[in-house]
């Protein structure tokens, strides 16, 4: 008996097997493209961790920070960290007096950033490089918040309005090349270049300066938590700048000096390398500016920063103030940062896991 087949029937049978095998290809390449990725991801965090050494303080400081105020001194040792960066800029202040620039927005970064410095062996004793990257939700908050809820409403300071506040989300990535030199013990004095790209503005540097270079005797010694002193620092620094998304006029050229002392207590290690047990330090900064007015004339920033760290976290808040918060806070407001050393963090884990085990009973 033979069975007749509509052509109907055979077309709707031979579409379905084509939309199977056409299914089958899709997640055959999908199944393919999450192999590479995951390769790749694992590759990427396996060169990451290879290059990370067991000795890290803390990481350097993500654009747009240098300019706001904060500390722009580079890594003396390994790093590997991620944390949380504000800053803000507000076109008036609580007075209604305008800041005399081309940006007439407020602009509140929030930018979550990872950062890994390197200090490099063998043929490379002597180097460093670093690479910063931050992906900010830009808005009006949580900056607002801390501007008007906290410091405006403790100094009793009126509050600052928000201008047609930038909601967008910004990207940024730092990277440096550094060349360090001895003075009386290693890593003391520092050269060398780096850049910013991204959605705020375009940057390439150059600094040179000291880093931590012990100025009084030794205050207090301990075995195990190394010695307490005061150590100065010193940066000089000069970037050329262009134009990003986010700031339309910027200055071509800009430097910028800043000094800073700290007071803290420094760990030796058995290749050389000091390491802060804790540390709190100040720095003061006088930048010629990257803002312009509307008739294209620099604007100078004098700011303060203040840092204090213990272990493997760090705090670092800095603002444009400079002891008159009531004038000056407009432009490049304030800003502030917590970071965390996750490879120092693991370490510590680590070394408190052997010590309890060593000290542990032992089986009976």
């Amino acid at each position: 008996m033979t069975r007749r087949v509509s052509i109907s029937t055979c077309t709707q049978y031979r579409d379905a097997m084509e939309g199977h095998a056409g299914c089958m290809a899709s997640i055959r390449r999908w199944s393919a493209l999450q192999r590479t990725a995951n390769r790749g991801l694992l590759s990427f965090c396996m060169v990451m961790l290879i290059g990370l050494v067991s000795t890290p303080v803390w990481s350097e400081t993500p654009a747009p920070s240098v300019h706001w105020g904060a500390m722009a001194f580079p890594d003396q040792y390994s790093t590997f960290t991620g944390g949380l960066t504000l800053n803000r800029f507000t076109p008036t202040d609580g007075l209604g007096n305008k800041y005399d620039s081309t940006v007439g927005n407020t602009l509140g970064f929030n930018l979550i950033t990872l950062s890994w410095t390197q200090h490099w062996g063998g043929i490379l004793q002597g180097w460093s490089t670093n690479l910063t990257a931050g992906v900010s939700p830009t808005a009006d908050e949580p900056t607002q918040y801390f501007q008007n809820k906290v410091v405006h409403q403790l100094r009793q300071l009126p509050t600052v309005p928000t201008v047609d506040p930038r909601k967008e989300t910004d990207v940024m990535i730092d990277g440096s090349l550094t060349r360090w030199f001895p003075l009386f013990r290693p890593k003391v004095i520092f050269m060398g270049a780096g850049f910013s790209v991204g959605t705020i503005y375009q940057q390439g540097f150059l600094r040179g300066g000291i880093r931590r270079m012990p100025i009084t005797p030794t205050l207090y010694h301990s075995e195990k938590w190394g010695d307490v002193s005061f150590r100065a620092s010193a940066l000089g620094r000069i970037s050329y700048q262009s134009n990003g998304a986010v700031l339309h006029s910027v200055r071509q050229t800009a430097g910028l000096v800043q000094p800073s002392l700290a007071f803290g207590q420094y760990v030796t290690t058995e290749t050389g390398e000091t390491i802060p047990t804790w540390e709190i330090e100040l720095a003061l900064m006088w930048d010629s500016g990257i803002f312009v007015n509307t008739m294209g004339q620099s604007q100078e920033q004098f700011a303060w920063a203040l840092a204090a760290s213990v272990g493997p976290l760090r705090f670092e808040t800095w603002n444009d103030s400079m002891g008159n918060i009531a004038e000056r806070d407009y432009g490049p407001t304030y800003g502030a940062m917590l970071t965390l050393d996750v490879l120092r963090m693991w370490n510590f884990i680590q070394a408190f896991r052997m010590t309890s085990a060593a000290h542990a009973p032992a089986p009976s």
